[in-house]
């Protein structure tokens, strides 16, 4: 029988709020979805502040080595701009991973798909993936907060910025082949 018809009316109203609209926030998936989520946009915001203070240590930069125009030096040099480009592009590397990290799919509540596995299961396995990318993020993150201004001279900055950054895209990589395999 029905577990609403045969309930009094404020457990009626009760079941209804909860699981009316076919969503129950107490189920362990619905959790461990919102886990998922709170997670990632965690990570997301530790890059960001990885970048945000490369950012500060870029704008320290420039003002030691990129002084305003003079009469006697109308334009910069050249290899200053360079470099301060490169510093740029290395905020934007930085940047991209954040957006893929918080942009990247969710499981849905497709009833189709839970005939046939276990959502619970993707679940679990997204969270401890998860787990390695908060610890990759804050590693990321350590490893820039650990960086003086002279390190930003480095002509191979956005290229070390890359190499660092790559284990944060492995494992987003791996995230997203889960979802496909769905297990």
């Amino acid at each position: 029988m029905d577990p609403i018809s045969t309930a009094g009316p404020i457990k009626q109203t009760a079941i209804l709020l909860l699981a009316g609209w076919g969503y129950n926030f107490y189920r362990e998936e619905n959790k461990l979805r919102a886990d998922d989520l709170l997670i990632r946009a965690k990570a997301g915001g530790i890059l960001s502040a990885a970048r945000a203070h490369l950012t500060a240590m870029g704008n320290e930069w420039r003002r030691e080595f990129l002084p305003p125009p003079s009469r006697e030096h109308p334009f910069p040099d050249r290899s200053l701009v360079e470099q301060a480009r490169r510093i740029d592009r290395a905020g934007i590397l930085i940047e991209q991973v954040a957006t893929m990290l918080q942009t990247a799919e969710t499981p849905t509540n497709d009833k189709v798909w839970l005939r046939h596995r276990s959502e619970r299961g993707l679940l679990e396995t997204l969270q401890a993936i998860d787990t390695t990318l908060i610890d990759a993020a804050i590693t990321f993150h350590d490893l820039i907060l650990d960086w003086d201004r002279a390190r930003l001279s480095d002509p191979n900055l956005d290229t070390v910025i890359a190499i660092d950054l790559k284990p944060l895209k492995a494992i987003i990589a791996e995230r997203a082949e889960r979802l496909t395999l769905m297990v």
